[in-house]
């Protein structure tokens, strides 16, 4: 049995639970900042000053005074700055936490000071409200101090935002080893986490432990964004019918990831299915999502289709961007349409959208394919007059395209202009060229590019290690002396 099968019939039985934990203190930033008796006289103890007056001096000095620690005690000589109402108050006055945490830990090098529980929580508070994740950490593990179970949801929250997953994980697994059951909210931003970070093996040991907990929108967000990053598209697009059916609309992120899902295995019952439950549900694709489906029609040789959908684009209201372009254009040269590609190319340009690099190694590749150079030529010479430099990509499109087609001495020639102009060749570079001299049966010019492939540490490909055993008719001896 499936993953997705394994938990789709418990997933939603518990959805209308309570979560068990609404009964903990929430300490918001209103309620932090009145922790304090609100009926204490805040008197510093000297002229009559108050607390409040006392703190807002301080900030004023921290902000606009370089060596504020050095001289803040003989300019108040009796006040005792390490009252906790003090603090409380600087706290609150203060528009950056990290100079009240800058001040605390003055507080400490500088007093014999005890920071009472209730400032500690408030301050690791504050910074997690600040987003201040690494400095929020520091100064628990400085302190050591255990902060109140809902500052410790939080912290979980901002660690798995952060993407400190692995940290997140475990202060989420401690809260529940001290028999706190954390929030849905909770449970879901370590799960999104964990996707974040792209550790599924964490997602899944994790959600072991949540099925009884309660199923909102955000979990099955997560589900069925975990199960189509694992492959699992199909059990994906169960679990959003069976969200559908309890009126739990995910939106339009997750039918765009199950259609993408759907496009890579070429799926497209399904990826019209969800299309058409989609735009039933009120979200309509965009040009991301209708891009996801030409790519995988075309990738899956459904070039037809693919075109009839572009094309239905500009019907349905659509302006197709470059990117969109660019891809059909792509799907039109593999298919050897190069007409219908000019046609587009010459269509995005009157609409104001440049070529770039993409777009022209789309057309140079199409062309050398059909084994048009001249043309092939034309648009390279013209990509380059535009601005585009020559780039390893470019220059392995060239040269494939000349060793297609028996002309790999052009193609040697091109490739040795490469150091030239200051382009690294790769593996893909090394490998078209030692086939296409083993095609044309140059064994010799192969072995010294495949020699020179070795030196460098590159790995030939399975087919260039052929190319060469085919033409050679090597012993068995021989071939070992390849290292391959």
């Amino acid at each position: 049995m499936s993953r997705g099968q394994s938990y789709l019939i418990s997933l939603f039985r518990n959805r209308t639970r309570q979560n068990t934990n609404t009964q903990l203190r929430s300490l918001t930033l209103e309620p932090r900042d009145t922790e304090s008796n609100p009926n204490e006289d805040k008197s510093a103890g000297g002229g009559g000053t108050t607390y409040t007056e006392m703190a807002k001096t301080v900030s004023t000095i921290m902000r606009e005074r370089q060596r504020w620690q050095q001289t803040l005690v003989s300019d108040f000589p009796s006040f005792n700055f390490a009252d906790p109402l003090f603090f409380r108050e600087l706290l609150r006055s203060q528009n950056n936490v990290l100079f009240s945490l800058w001040f605390f830990r003055w507080l400490c090098s500088n007093y014999d000071y005890t920071p009472d529980l209730v400032s500690l929580n408030l301050l690791f508070g504050a910074l997690l409200d600040a987003k201040a994740v690494k400095a929020a950490k520091s100064f628990l593990n400085t302190t050591g101090f255990s902060p109140e179970p809902t500052l410790l949801e939080q912290y979980v929250k901002c660690l798995s935002e952060d993407g400190l997953v692995e940290e997140a994980v475990d202060v989420y697994n401690a809260l529940k080893e001290t028999g706190i059951s954390p929030s849905v909210v909770t449970s879901n931003a370590v799960l999104l986490g964990c996707l974040k970070a792209r550790k599924l093996h964490l997602f899944w040991e994790l959600h072991k432990g949540m099925m009884e907990s309660e199923v909102d929108l955000e979990r099955i967000r997560c589900l069925i964004q975990a199960l189509c990053d694992g492959g699992e598209v199909s059990e994906g697009y169960e679990l959003l019918k069976q969200g559908l059916k309890q009126g739990l609309d995910p939106g339009h992120d997750v039918y765009a990831k199950l259609i993408s899902g759907f496009c890579k295995i070429g799926n497209y019952a399904c990826m019209s299915e969800i299309l058409h439950t989609m735009i039933a549900w009120n979200h309509f694709p965009n040009l991301y999502t209708y891009n996801e489906v030409i790519k995988g029609l075309c990738k899956n040789k459904k070039h037809v289709e693919a075109f009839c959908i572009f094309k239905s684009l500009k019907e349905k209201g659509y302006a197709p961007d470059r990117v969109v372009y660019t891809t059909m254009i792509h799907g039109l040269c593999e298919k050897g349409w190069l007409g219908s590609a000019r046609k587009l190319w010459f269509e995005m340009i009157k609409k104001g959208m440049q070529p770039n690099e993409l777009t022209y190694n789309v057309m140079i590749h199409g062309h050398l394919k059909r084994g048009e150079f001249v043309l092939a030529g034309e648009f390279y010479s013209e990509m380059l007059r535009k601005g585009y430099k020559e780039t390893t990509v470019s220059c392995n499109t060239v040269i494939s395209g000349f060793c297609s087609h028996g002309k790999s001495d052009e193609a040697f020639e091109f490739f040795k202009k490469m150091s030239e102009t200051g382009v690294a060749p790769d593996a893909i570079t090394y490998n078209a060229l030692i086939q296409g001299f083993c095609k044309e049966n140059k064994v010799e010019k192969g072995m010294k590019v495949y020699k020179e492939l070795k030196a460098l540490g590159l790995k030939p490909s399975v087919v260039t290690y052929a190319a060469l055993v085919r033409n050679l008719k090597m012993s068995d001896s021989v071939e070992t002396s390849l290292n391959f």
